[in-house]
């Protein structure tokens, strides 16, 4: 249980500072007419068709939890359900300082059994729908750069990025100094973005991102 609340907490603390260091929405033209526009949490409803139930928010929350998002996920990975982890998804919605640029999010997670001598398998998920007119190349650069920054913070910094197509999608790879990996990838007809930290051979990310439906 601790090792799961740790690499939640790294995933939390990865949103928060890509909240932080994303660039701003460009400044309408004077001239324009149009308006301005290792180790995680303790999951408990896996993800099924009937668990993708309509957006929910509490009233203080600054973006909304939507469970629904969780329906560009595979149900498992490795043998391994994902399960929905709503409890870690409504603490970083009450977050402000991630409104301006999210209008909803939602978390899963998915543990294999502990290794001998090694990090167990597992990856935890991020589904995050950007606000209208905000994602570009850069914007897609500030968050992968800062969220990777804040996942290897503690486990021996960024070693190396790297760009693959897995399941026939464009996937941005991480990976940490202690062989941890994040993975990135948009999904531009619903406008979300998929991010995950995971470790272990079973490479759990790799799975997830080849099972991605939209």
């Amino acid at each position: 249980m601790i090792r799961r609340i740790h690499v939640v907490t790294l995933v939390a603390v990865a949103l928060f500072a890509v909240s932080g260091c994303i660039p701003p929405r460009p400044s309408p033209s004077p001239t324009a007419t149009a308006p301005p526009t290792e180790t995680a949490p303790s999951a408990t409803s896996s993800i099924s068709p009937t668990s993708s139930a309509a957006a929910t928010s509490e009233p203080s929350a600054a973006v909304a939890v939507d469970p629904s998002l969780l329906a560009v996920l595979p149900d498992s990975v490795g043998g391994v359900p994902l399960q929905a982890d709503e409890t870690t998804a409504g603490e970083i919605a009450r977050e402000p300082s991630i409104a301006p640029f999210v209008s909803s999010l939602a978390i899963a997670a998915a543990f294999g059994p502990p290794a001998s001598g090694s990090v167990g398998d597992y990856v935890v998920v991020t589904v995050a729908r950007v606000k209208p007119g905000l994602f570009g190349d850069l914007f897609f650069q500030g968050w992968r750069e800062t969220f990777d920054d804040a996942v290897c913070q503690q486990a021996g910094g960024v070693q190396g990025a790297a760009e693959a197509t897995i399941g026939g999608r464009q996937t941005f790879i991480g990976t940490c100094a202690g062989g941890i990996h994040t993975y990135h990838v948009h999904l531009p007809e619903q406008d979300v973005i998929v991010s995950m930290q995971g470790g272990g051979p079973g490479r759990f990310g790799e799975h997830v991102v080849e099972g991605l439906n939209e």
